[in-house]
């Protein structure tokens, strides 16, 4: 049921304001404007029928014993039971047999004596509300409204008479409704709705009496409304009911699992097949709903996305089949290897049951959004290596410049030549400038060398390091020397 209570309060210039409230929203509006009403006005997780102003030309206005001509009435009308809205005929629906419920809140501001006539003011004798239901293609051709007696009888439905204390809000609930008749070309036609449907529009009434004549007050109108037959099963199901016309115009709101070639959904939506999407896919990221946040270790994510497998691989026909893949091979992770590394991404959804019986118990689903969130920290890792590895390159070109201008070039030349007839190969001496290391090298006498020298950041790399690193954290050089006789 959807309900919009409505409070007075007094304003400081002694005049009363008509707050209209329902749950997160709230609306104020000065009881004597009577504005429409719509489905944007009530909560958002209850579909209404939306309500506008009827006939507002004919709304008479109300004096008080100093005849002053009194603010019209604050309105609100709901309809609490009995419809339901249907996507298939973009209608609201009401079953003939059964019974709906109005709720109408009426504000009055000041203390009506007197009513406003075509002959003068005259006392009002009476205030009454009516219920009753027009035609949306004449809304001048009145439909009867009922209303069931405690023996189950139905009988025509009898305004219901209000009194309006000044300053106060009135509730009035009138229960037990029916439509008198049903609507015309209700039939579908090859299961779509009818081009000629007619439709039914509720009305809503505060009437005043003065001398047996009634004179109008106030009046609000539905939008329109099928009334159909006690059988509503040629129709449509039940579960229609759980589609409902959302709050924004050309929407659709389902309270529940939505599932696209499955009957069983276990998610807001389960697709078993290809989506195609022409647009974006967003996700809510705004800081201001977050909390507990902290910055994550990126070596760690580093070494999980190094540990995970990429394979190629073919779902089994009766899987491919019962979960509406069209392209069976695929490329990507497996999900008992990922839950290994990385148990945050892997999620169990329950048993899979082909159609051919066989069942797979426990059938694990790849969270594969957080994968990816792995990957974009291990890429942060690497950029960090990439750039301690330039920034050591660029150190190596300036001392390398440098030691291109020292004079000790030329001793350690004199010293290798001395030190030439020498058969084996051994280190002379070590000379450390800055980063760089050099060793004076012997080479025998018509014999070969080969020598290899491996360059790393302290703590990065080592001889054990595998090969998949080198040029990233680690250079090897090879040097082979030779004598040649000519």
């Amino acid at each position: 049921a959807c309900s919009m209570p409505i409070f007075m309060q007094r304003t400081s210039n002694n005049c009363f304001l008509l707050a209209v409230n329902s749950g997160n929203y709230n609306r104020e509006m000065y009881g004597y404007e009577t504005e429409s009403q719509n489905g944007a006005s009530v909560d958002q997780g209850c579909q209404c029928l939306k309500w506008q102003p009827f006939q507002h030309s004919q709304w008479q206005a109300m004096h008080n014993s100093s005849y002053v001509e009194l603010h019209t009435p604050g309105f609100q009308v709901n309809a609490d039971k009995g419809f339901h809205f249907s996507t298939t005929d973009d209608s609201f629906v009401c079953q003939k047999k059964n019974h709906f419920q109005v709720t109408v809140h009426i504000g009055m501001i000041g203390h009506p004596k007197y009513i406003k006539t075509p002959l003068g003011l005259k006392p009002i004798e009476m205030i009454f509300l009516k219920v009753f239901g027009v035609k949306a293609e004449t809304t001048n051709q009145v439909i009867t409204i009922e209303q069931s007696q405690s023996d189950r009888s139905k009988r025509p439905f009898n305004p219901v008479r209000v009194d309006l204390p000044g300053d106060q809000t009135t509730k009035v609930t009138l229960g037990r409704l029916h439509f008198s008749e049903t609507t015309a070309n209700n039939m579908r036609k090859k299961g779509k709705p009818n081009p000629d449907q007619r439709y039914f529009m509720l009305v809503v009434a505060l009437y005043t009496v003065n001398q047996n004549q009634n004179y109008l007050l106030v009046a609000h109108v539905s939008e329109r409304i099928i009334v159909r037959a006690s059988n509503p099963s040629q129709f449509e199901n039940d579960s229609e009911v759980e589609w409902q016309r959302g709050v924004v115009p050309n929407t659709v709101v389902c309270h529940g699992c939505v599932g696209i070639n499955t009957d069983s959904p276990d998610e807001a939506l389960v697709v078993c097949g290809n989506v195609k999407v022409m647009g974006t896919v967003m996700h809510p990221s705004d800081r201001r709903a977050k909390q507990n946040i902290q910055e994550v270790d990126t070596t760690e994510q580093l070494k999980r996305i190094t540990q995970m497998r990429l394979v190629e691989y073919d779902y089994k026909p009766e899987f491919a089949s019962q979960m509406g893949v069209d392209n069976p091979h695929e490329t990507g992770i497996i999900a008992q290897e990922v839950k290994s590394i990385l148990p945050s991404a892997v999620r169990e959804v329950g048993d899979v049951t082909y159609t051919n019986g066989e069942k797979i118990e426990n059938f694990l689903m790849v969270d594969k959004e957080q994968i990816f969130m792995e990957n974009v920290g291990a890429v942060k890792e690497l950029c960090k290596l990439t750039d301690n590895l330039e920034n050591r390159i660029q150190e190596l070109e300036a001392w390398n410049k440098r030691l291109a201008r020292l004079k000790r070039i030329g001793s350690l030349k004199s010293t290798i030549s001395e030190k030439s007839s020498i058969r084996s190969v051994y280190f002379h001496s070590v000379f450390c400038t800055g980063y760089w290391h050099f060793w004076i090298l012997s080479v025998a006498h018509l014999h070969e060398c080969k020598y290899h020298f491996r360059a790393a950041a302290p703590g990065l790399a080592d001889c054990s390091t595998t090969q998949h690193f080198a040029g990233i954290l680690y250079t090897d050089y090879y040097f082979y020397f030779y004598r040649q006789c000519g």
